[in-house]
C-alpha cells in the first residue's frame, strides 16, 4: 500500500479555544473538545495554502532521513500553545505538551527536473496532542488547493508526474483511514510521533530568515525546552549528503 506510513486519527483547534493556559498565537485555531472541523482551513495553519506558506507561529522543519514516500514532496510543520514547549529526549521523540500540532503535507511536482512548474497537493496528514493522547487526521486537498476535507474513510487519488529521465508516471495515492495511522505510529503501546527525534532535526534548515540549526531554532521560539547544544545532541547523517 502507499502514500499511508504515518496517518493521523481524530481531532480539536486553535485560537481562542486553545489548550487550557495557552493564550492564542495569530489565527492558528484548535477545538479540543468538538469532532474535527471538515475542511482544514478551519485550523487556519497556512497564511497561503497553495504555497504552503504557514500562518504565524506555525515553524516548518524537515527531517535528515526522511521516508521514501513514491517521490512525494514532504511538507512538515509545528505549531505549540503559547507558553508550552516540547521536553528534549536525546533519542526518543520529544514529549509534546497539549495542544501541540504536527503538520505533514504530501505534494507531487509536476516535472521532478523542474522544480518551478510547481506541484499538486494531494494531502494533510495532523497530528494533535489531545488529554488522552495523539489523534491523527488524514486531509484531502481540492484540485485547486483552496482547501482539503477530511478523510474519514481515507481514499484513493490518481497522481502523476514527469520522472527525472523525462517519463510520465503514475500511480495511486493511498491516503489512510483514521484507524490506519497505528501502523507506523506506535511506540511502547502507543500512538506517537517518530519523525521529531533529536538526531533527525540536528542539521541546518533553511528558514525564510536563513539557515539555521533546528534544535537551536526550536529553542530559540520557545518550541523546546532543556535541548544541548548542537554539537553535544545526537545526529544523524543527510541521506543525500556524503559529508554530513
Amino acid at each position: 500500500m502507499r502514500g499511508w506510513c504515518g496517518a493521523l486519527c481524530a481531532a480539536w483547534s486553535f485560537g481562542a479555544a486553545l489548550a487550557e493556559g495557552g493564550a492564542a498565537t495569530a489565527a492558528v485555531r484548535v477545538d479540543m473538545e468538538g469532532p474535527p472541523p471538515a475542511l482544514l482551513g478551519a485550523y487556519n495553519l497556512f497564511a497561503d495554502p497553495a504555497s504552503q506558506t504557514p500562518n504565524d507561529g506555525v515553524v516548518p522543519y524537515g527531517l535528515s532521513t526522511p521516508l521514501f514516500g513514491d517521490y512525494a514532496t514532504k511538507h512538515r510543520f509545528v505549531w505549540m500553545p503559547s507558553g508550552t514547549a516540547a521536553d528534549y529526549h536525546p533519542r526518543e521523540a520529544f514529549d509534546f505538551p497539549e495542544g501541540a500540532v504536527l503538520v505533514k503535507t504530501f505534494a507531487f511536482a509536476k516535472d521532478l527536473r523542474d522544480p518551478a512548474q510547481g506541484e499538486r497537493l494531494v494531502e494533510t496528514r495532523l497530528l494533535i496532542r489531545k488529554r488522552a493522547g495523539w489523534a491523527m487526521l488524514p486531509y484531502v486537498w481540492n484540485d485547486d488547493a483552496t482547501d482539503a476535507r477530511l478523510a474519514v474513510a481515507g481514499a484513493r487519488v490518481p497522481v502523476s508526474w514527469i520522472h527525472t529521465d523525462g517519463t510520465a508516471r503514475s500511480l495511486k495515492y493511498i491516503v489512510p483511514n483514521m484507524n490506519q495511522c497505528k501502523h507506523c505510529h506506535v511506540g511502547n503501546g502507543v500512538a506517537q510521533p517518530i519523525g521529531p527525534k533529536a538526531r533527525y532535526l540536528n542539521y541546518d534548515y533553511a528558514y525564510p530568515s536563513g539557515a539555521e540549526n533546528q534544535l537551536a531554532h526550536w529553542t530559540s521560539v520557545g518550541y523546546l525546552s532543556g535541548s544541548p547544544g548542537p554539537a553535544d545532541a545526537p545526529k544523524a547523517p543527510r541521506y543525500h549528503d556524503p559529508e554530513s
